[in-house]
């Protein structure tokens, strides 16, 4: 027994074999393609500030020069064994805008083909996608920690496209997806362009057949959507700056409640100001009116809710606005409760019980006097 257990301690004492030898992976495939400067224009002229604003307050350095444009073809929507099969980035290099397609063939090559990004990710501060903060970031997050690459990852700045364009074109559009935005604001029609749902198809065919030509839609569709976001953020950067000028006043109505969050308070108004007209008049002169109260401009809010009363615009809401002043700023109670009852002469059912319970209570405060 002593000499069975004295054996196993010494078993224990010997060195643990050496570790095998890691696999060298086989290299995927890689394709790069660049188009000149001119094709993306104000591309270069996208600033810190406009980012700033897109982004709702992102103030950190920004340079084009430094910013990876990114989107993924992957093998499902979710789950631990999803892939991003394609990942096709895009940059600018020797005076012109380059997308690098990195393609892993067969499975055995997803630790090169990450290794390749890390490598473009070394050299940028920004990263830009379209739904990437949900979808693609995490994913590749995931995957390189997978892989045993989670030193190679870098959390780089990002702008995603989705909510910066939503938040612009989603009034007018409805919809924002990537091809909506490509035609109704680029003027890009995509031609026999293969749709997104058979992407992961597409792939699984090809690996059961091995013809790579199978892949060729799907790498042209991975080229388009690198390439549209550069277009886009050029797109978003130029609308921004020339905010109070846009046609459509739903864009520029948006584009004031986005600069209001960013904390461009004067530029908002102007928005507001300018989309006071047609259909979005009452919407805008609410927009204007609060933005005077929130900053305590209460004279300047004051006028804006009259005006509103004046042309019929905003139903109840005019009232209860300047209800709420003449109680609380005016300490007028007899002239808050004429403007609640002027109020629930043009409310909707479901706002009249609110209203009531302020006229009675105003009633009341007038009672006790």
């Amino acid at each position: 027994m002593i000499r069975n257990l004295k054996g196993k301690l010494q078993a224990l004492a010997q060195p643990p074999l050496a570790e095998p030898a890691p696999v060298v992976e086989e290299a995927c495939f890689v394709r790069d393609s660049a188009e000149p400067l001119s094709s993306y224009p104000g591309l270069l002229d996208v600033t810190a500030e406009s980012v700033r604003v897109m982004t709702l307050g992102d103030s950190r350095p920004f340079d084009i020069d430094r910013t990876l444009f990114l989107d993924t073809e992957t093998t499902g929507l979710a789950g631990s064994g999803t892939v991003a099969f394609l990942i096709s980035v895009g940059f600018i290099e020797g005076g012109k805008f380059v997308t690098r397609l990195l393609l892993m063939r067969d499975y055995s090559q997803e630790y090169n083909q990450l290794s390749l990004l890390a490598d473009l990710m070394d050299g940028m501060d920004w990263i830009v996608t379209f739904n990437g903060k949900s979808f693609d970031v995490p994913l590749l997050r995931g995957r390189f920690i997978m892989q045993g690459l989670r030193r190679r990852w870098r959390e780089l700045n990002h702008i995603d496209l989705l909510h910066a364009s939503r938040r612009v074109w989603k009034p007018r559009l409805v919809s924002c997806t990537l091809q909506r935005l490509e035609s109704e604001l680029l003027g890009v029609t995509r031609v026999d362009d293969l749709p997104g749902a058979d992407v992961p198809a597409r792939f699984f065919e090809y690996l059961k057949t091995g013809r790579f030509g199978l892949l060729e839609d799907v790498m042209r569709h991975n080229t388009q959507d690198a390439r549209t976001l550069a277009r886009l953020l050029a797109k978003l950067s130029r609308t921004y700056g020339q905010a109070e000028e846009q046609t459509d006043m739903l864009d520029v109505l948006a584009l004031g409640r986005s600069l209001y969050r960013a904390g461009e308070i004067e530029r908002a108004r102007r928005c507001f100001s300018v989309a006071s007209v047609g259909a979005t008049a009452g919407m805008a002169r609410v927009a204007l009116a609060e933005s005077y109260r929130r900053g305590g401009s209460w004279e300047q809010a004051r006028g804006v809710y009259e005006r509103m009363a004046e042309y019929g615009e905003g139903g109840a809401f005019p009232y209860v606005a300047l209800a709420v002043l003449a109680e609380r700023r005016e300490r007028n109670p007899g002239k808050a409760l004429l403007l609640t009852r002027e109020a629930m002469r043009r409310a909707r059912d479901d706002e009249l019980p609110g209203l009531e319970k302020r006229r009675e209570r105003l009633q009341r405060k007038l009672d006790m006097r």
